[in-house]
């Protein structure tokens, strides 16, 4: 039965040739320097021998030998040579076992090939080869020249793979330089804003106390506040910000002092649970943060409400401080302050502890939740 192309197959048939001749020319472009290595060898070695003999072969015999050679040396400079000197030491062994055994892999394929061709070419007497010394020699030497230049090109691909993780890591140490500079200019730029936005505080204190002395005897609880007030920001500005951490009993005590002036302001009624351990007094911590909680409390917050008292938890777990804010949200005094005051505390937790500690906030029917992981500092 004669086979008819259809006009279907005609149209798909240039669409798989230019496909494959894609895929050919991507072949070749990755791997162009193989192929033009190969046939300039195949063509020196060819006319060489050829010219000094005065013999050619036939073209059936140097496809096969050559497909031969090459597959011989690919396979020992991919594959072989990497399994002999991947463990230490083993390659003394292994390389003369595994050579060995590829050299006989090797000549009895040259066996195979050679009689298929004398036995195609001159059929009649193919049966001449035998395996005796000149031949098993001659293969001999033919494989060890493959597999000494499939050596060579293993030792280059090994090369190439050192500069490959020489330059990674080089790169990976000057990035982590980049990013040690670059946190240097942000905690630089910080202390810049911090220091511009610093009122002269001789003159505050002088004015804070002016304002105590002419109203203790009139207002004794509007100067203790304002007392309050002063010690709270002498706290404040005494936070030199060189300085990474101070001892917790020092922020603490700026707690109790927020809470005793609110309670002035709003003659006690005041709804605020906060609780710490004991031992926690004799650790360290960078300040401001706990101040800047309470702050934001007072500030946006529902902290008058006796069912929905505010919370400020501090607690210790696996040397790890661990500080939990939750108060019911006052949405008429919520603004963009807030949000500017809590990314400050990220800031500088990231400045100091990197990726070591960790902060969250949420809102949630009303609610608002502060947590704060940090690892406790000497």
């Amino acid at each position: 039965m004669k086979e008819v192309i259809t006009p279907a197959v005609l149209e798909v048939l240039p669409n798989y040739i230019m496909a494959v001749m894609k895929h050919f020319t991507i072949l070749l472009s990755r791997y162009k320097i193989h192929f033009l290595s190969w046939a300039l060898f195949i063509s020196a070695e060819t006319g060489i021998i050829g010219l000094a003999t005065g013999v050619f072969g036939d073209a059936k015999s140097y496809i096969y030998h050559y497909i031969q050679n090459i597959g011989l040396f690919y396979l020992c400079a991919l594959w072989l040579y990497h399994r002999i000197f991947q463990v230490r030491n083993n390659w003394i062994w292994k390389l003369p076992t595994f050579l060995g055994a590829v050299y006989f892999f090797y000549l009895f394929t040259s066996y195979g090939i050679d009689t298929y061709l004398l036995k195609e070419t001159t059929w009649y007497s193919y049966h001449k080869i035998s395996i005796g010394k000149p031949y098993i020699f001659s293969q001999l030497w033919r494989s060890l020249i493959f597999m000494g230049a499939a050596g060579f090109y293993y030792l280059f691909l090994v090369h190439l793979k050192e500069i490959e993780v020489r330059k990674k890591t080089e790169t990976e140490y000057y990035q982590s330089i980049l990013s040690e500079r670059e946190l240097q200019i942000e905690l630089a730029n910080a202390k810049n804003s911090y220091l511009k936005a610093q009122i002269n505080p001789h003159l505050l204190f002088n004015v804070l106390n002016f304002i105590y002395q002419d109203v203790y005897g009139k207002l004794p609880k509007s100067a203790e506040a304002v007392m309050q007030l002063s010690d709270i920001m002498r706290y404040s500005i005494n936070c030199e910000f060189s300085e990474q951490t101070v001892p917790l009993k020092d922020e603490l005590e700026q707690i109790d002092r927020l809470i005793i002036l609110h309670q002035t302001r709003f003659e006690n009624d005041i709804c605020i649970n906060f609780t710490y351990p004991a031992e926690l007094v004799s650790k360290n911590f960078i300040p401001l943060v706990l101040v800047t909680l309470v702050e934001n409390i007072f500030k946006h917050g529902i902290f008058q409400d006796p069912e929905n008292p505010a919370n400020l938890d501090i607690g210790l777990i696996n040397d790890q401080i661990v500080i939990t804010s939750r108060n019911l949200l006052n949405r008429k005094k919520t603004s963009q302050s807030m949000n500017k005051g809590l990314d400050n505390i990220r800031q500088r937790l990231k400045l100091i502890y990197g990726s070591k500690a960790s902060m969250e906030y949420s809102t949630s029917e009303g609610i608002f939740d502060v947590r704060i992981i940090a690892p406790l500092l000497d």
